[in-house]
């Protein structure tokens, strides 16, 4: 990747109070958010006015190279005023990151007009990519691109045959349609449609291969944001919006239970401490990441913890919902709004736990798995 010789003009903490001071919004328009399966304009404007988009964009094109720690600690900020707009916030960060990797030309492409382009990814590879003279012809269906509808750019990922490997290929939006096509039961208004392409012809500067992102960049003067790989640093931001979520749910449910039901007592106090522990083990997750290069030990323990801290998060809020009777059956009740997120995030891949701990145990403790 290119290394940028620039010095980020930012401090610590700058995007999280930029996400203190939009939470109020986002909670306003989380329930139509929800009922609409879409972003408000104004909220994404004030995600990206906040300094999302540009949160890892290199100095050089005017971004934060940031912190992860930064990164978590307002995504779970956000979290706690509307899930989905915290996950696009998430997801338009961690692209901008991605496309880091690209050749110095397809930066120059994808920020042209300044850090703050939006970006989308579909990180499962599908479709077609082949060779075409200097360039590729890229053709296919990408599901799940959160944020895409008011994207400027995505990434897609291709398993391609010459060379073998996996690529990312940046096409900009107006050489792509949009299927509206996302219907869960939680995270309704990320609107992670599908993306189509069709004989797209993409110039080798806007391609890298998915190798330089999973492994990190081996640049020892590169910033810390791109020297740690990605298993050992995309996990524990997933978990960021969820954890938010479900401390803001305890709140409100705790201020519409009295006080003199012990089994309400012992739920909030369980939950609560459960909800400490997953922010304690996301910390140090961020933390590791924020010290790269990190070790195959660091990777495994990062994802044990990111995924041991989404189960957390996920009990806490089952827990106050059984007590919550019939309340609960109201699509318009917060608490089951977030409920439904906080299932849904804690769901994603990168929070698997028999996938890190099978990782872990191999890693850390040199068991073998079959």
């Amino acid at each position: 990747m290119t290394v940028t010789a620039a010095a980020p003009q930012t401090t610590p903490g700058d995007l999280a109070a930029a996400a203190h001071r939009m939470t109020d919004t986002l909670a306003e328009h989380a329930a139509t958010a929800d009922r609409e399966r879409r972003l408000a304009p104004d909220v994404v404007a004030k995600l990206l006015s906040a300094g999302f988009a540009r949160h890892f964009v290199p100095a050089c094109h005017g971004g934060t190279e940031g912190t992860f720690t930064d990164l978590a600690q307002a995504l779970r900020i956000a979290g706690g005023g509307c899930v989905s707009a915290a996950w696009v916030g998430l997801i338009y960060a961690s692209s901008g990151r991605m496309a880091a990797f690209l050749p110095r030309a397809g930066q120059d492409e994808v920020w042209a007009d300044g850090p703050d382009a939006a970006l989308s990814s579909a990180l499962r590879p599908s479709g077609s990519a082949t060779r075409s003279g200097d360039d590729w012809l890229v053709t296919g269906r990408w599901d799940f691109l959160s944020g895409v509808r008011h994207a400027d750019w995505s990434l897609l990922c291709v398993a391609v045959e010459q060379p073998q490997g996996v690529r990312y290929f940046a096409v900009p939006r107006g050489q792509y349609t949009i299927e509206a096509n996302w219907c869960p039961t939680g995270m309704r208004a990320t609107a992670s449609d599908s993306v189509h392409v069709d004989h797209v012809r993409v110039p080798d500067a806007r391609t890298f291969p998915h190798s330089s992102l999973l492994d990190g960049s081996d640049d020892p003067t590169a910033a810390a944001c791109y020297r740690a790989p990605l298993p050992g640093s995309g996990p524990p931001l997933f978990a960021a919006p969820a954890l938010g979520a479900a401390t803001a749910a305890l709140t409100r449910w705790a201020e519409r239970r009295t006080k003199r039901d012990a089994t309400a007592r012992l739920a909030l106090t369980h939950g609560t401490a459960e909800l400490d522990i997953a922010q304690l083990l996301l910390d140090r997750a961020v933390a590791a990441a924020d010290a790269a290069p990190m070790t195959r030990e660091t990777v495994a323990r990062t994802m044990r913890d990111a995924s041991t801290a989404a189960r957390l998060v996920r009990d806490a809020v089952d827990r106050v919902v059984e007590l919550s009777g019939s309340a609960m059956l109201s699509e318009a009740d917060p608490l089951q709004r977030a409920w439904r997120d906080v299932r849904t995030a804690v769901s994603h891949g990168a929070l698997d736990l028999e996938r890190s701990s099978a990782q872990y145990v191999r890693d850390v403790w040199g068991w073998t798995t079959d």
